[in-house]
């Protein structure tokens, strides 16, 4: 790990927001409650899932370490390439964590009661989904925009709260628990992976290789290392999302490959015995006489 110096100017610790540590304490005991004592009301004959609990316990402990930790001062005040890392932990492990932590009768309580089954069916469709996520992180790296959330700790909150339910989104058509609101087919799902560190090319290109520092707070922020400058900091903080965006999509689309071939593979065979099956079969006694 890199040794953060002993710099007056440089302030780094661990977070006691009251907003953050009060929103995971509310939410661990809204989860708690309706997985426990509220289960028989909202869920009746359904199990209590423990490793699905267990998982979403650790989302929100992963949510504190990106948000509550020393990452926070230095993502707010120092490194781009902090921040960056900040929001593809949010994005592509808090977010699946969480997903994948609920469990599908609680989904279903949230998203499909009367009122709001209409708004899920078309927000949780692997289209909207995609653009609500590529818009959004495309919105907030625009400078006056994310200069505006690094100066005002309410917006800050708000766009990582919206990060995180945007993630979620994202996450949904691979990893939907629910037959009412489907995981996107096989090759759907292969093209959407594929497409959306495709989509993110214009951020990561304008971050990269930008001749001039992007964002100014960076720019005139103390030197946490001295030997990265702001522009390599901003380099960093593409090749940041670039890697992590490959390894976090190229992961699910090789096992949804193998999933869809080892499918395929065997529909194909029981195609062919079916054909065997119903063939008419020559037996000798049936067998044409010859003259």
């Amino acid at each position: 790990m890199l040794r953060i110096p002993d710099d007056p100017l440089i302030i780094v610790g661990w977070q006691a927001d009251p907003v953050l540590i009060g929103g995971l304490l509310a939410l661990a005991v809204a989860y708690a409650l309706a997985v426990g004592p509220l289960r028989p009301t909202l869920a009746p004959g359904a199990p209590f899932e423990r490793n699905r609990a267990l998982l979403f316990a650790a989302a929100l402990v992963t949510f504190y370490l990106v948000e509550g930790s020393p990452l926070h001062d230095l993502s707010e005040r120092y490194l781009l390439s902090a921040h960056m890392l900040q929001h593809l932990l949010l994005s592509y492990v808090v977010a699946r964590m969480m997903l994948v932590g609920v469990p599908a009768w609680l989904w279903r309580r949230l998203l499909l009661n009367r009122r709001i089954a209409p708004i899920s069916r078309v927000l949780l469709r692997p289209t909207t989904t995609f653009l609500v996520f590529s818009i959004f992180f495309a919105l907030w790296h625009i400078p006056v925009i994310y200069e505006g959330a690094l100066m005002n700790p309410t917006l800050h909150h708000v766009e990582h709260i919206v990060f995180l339910a945007t993630a979620i989104m994202l996450w949904w058509p691979i990893l939907s628990p629910l037959p009412e609101l489907p995981r996107a087919p096989h090759l759907l799902q292969m093209a959407y992976l594929f497409t959306i560190p495709i989509a993110q090319l214009p951020v990561f290109a304008a971050i990269t290789f930008s001749p001039d520092v992007v964002y100014r707070t960076y720019e005139v922020a103390p030197r946490v290392y001295p030997w990265l400058s702001p522009l390599a900091d901003q380099a960093l903080a593409g090749a940041i999302m670039k890697v992590m965006g490959l390894a976090f999509f190229s992961v699910p689309f090789t096992r949804i490959f193998f999933d869809w071939y080892r499918r395929e593979n065997a529909r194909s065979v029981t195609q062919r015995d079916m054909r065997r099956t119903f063939e008419p079969s020559v037996v000798a006694g049936d067998a044409p006489s010859q003259s």
